[in-house]
């Protein structure tokens, strides 16, 4: 079966050959700064979600997982490294009021969605509601984004709600991705099984039939000192 997740969707989306670059050729973007540190800040949510630490062991956690690769010097990287203590620190505070019910952190799902596709994906967080609900939760850094443009854009929490609709044969309630660098939970609004499943699908059968048409802004993309297919450097910013 031909596999289908959000990452590989949105790598087509971008630019066609971005796709191809990763998933067939087998080749890796490089961490910067920033990929580097929302790292370290999600494998210490994880942890915190997973094992309901306390805010001692959420700040080892995350000295334990510190991401040291992508960063322009030392003194960069200190800078970035005591910033997430910052950020820690008030998302510890923040959650112990909510008094959110965590049922699952980085869960995966595997669906067979027909045609021979399956749908996979592994959601950041999903919490229970009183009625028994679920939200689907995807953790953001929100250094820069506004969450507008997540929301218009869906894709992501659909595919989420989703599988986890069908693998726990719950309702999913709230979409939801948390800005943890501004405790701001912004909601999207959920496509619909059809028009996920179809949409998903049709890129699917792009990627499948290897189909390369539309090429991506290169001078945006993490591969575009190393991508044979880049133009950046003839591209106006």
């Amino acid at each position: 079966m031909f596999e289908l997740n959000y990452s590989k969707i949105n790598a087509y989306l971008f630019c066609n050959y971005l796709y191809k670059f990763i998933y067939i050729d087998g080749n890796y973007t490089k961490h910067n700064r920033k990929t580097s540190f929302g790292l370290s800040i999600h494998k210490a949510l994880k942890e915190f979600g997973t094992k309901r630490l306390g805010i001692d062991r959420l700040l080892n956690s995350y000295e334990e997982n510190w991401c040291n690769y992508g960063y322009s010097n030392g003194q960069e990287m200190m800078d970035y490294y005591y910033k997430g203590v910052d950020i820690l620190k008030k998302f510890y505070e923040y959650e112990i009021k909510k008094k959110s019910t965590i049922l699952y952190c980085e869960d995966s799902f595997d669906i067979d969605i027909g045609e021979d596709f399956v749908l996979k994906g592994t959601v950041d967080r999903i919490d229970k509601n009183d009625d028994g609900s679920f939200n689907v939760i995807d953790y953001k850094l929100g250094l820069e984004e506004n969450g507008e443009g997540l929301v218009k854009n869906n894709l992501q929490l659909s595919i989420y709600a989703f599988g986890v609709s069908k693998k726990y044969f719950v309702r999913v309630k709230n979409l939801k991705y948390y800005f943890v660098s501004n405790l701001k939970e912004v909601e999207a609004e959920y496509m619909g099984e059809e028009n996920l499943l179809s949409f998903i699908k049709d890129c699917g059968k792009k990627m499948r039939d290897s189909v390369f048409e539309k090429k991506g802004r290169c001078s945006l993309c993490l591969a575009k000192d190393i991508c044979q297919f880049s133009d950046f450097k003839y591209d106006k910013i």
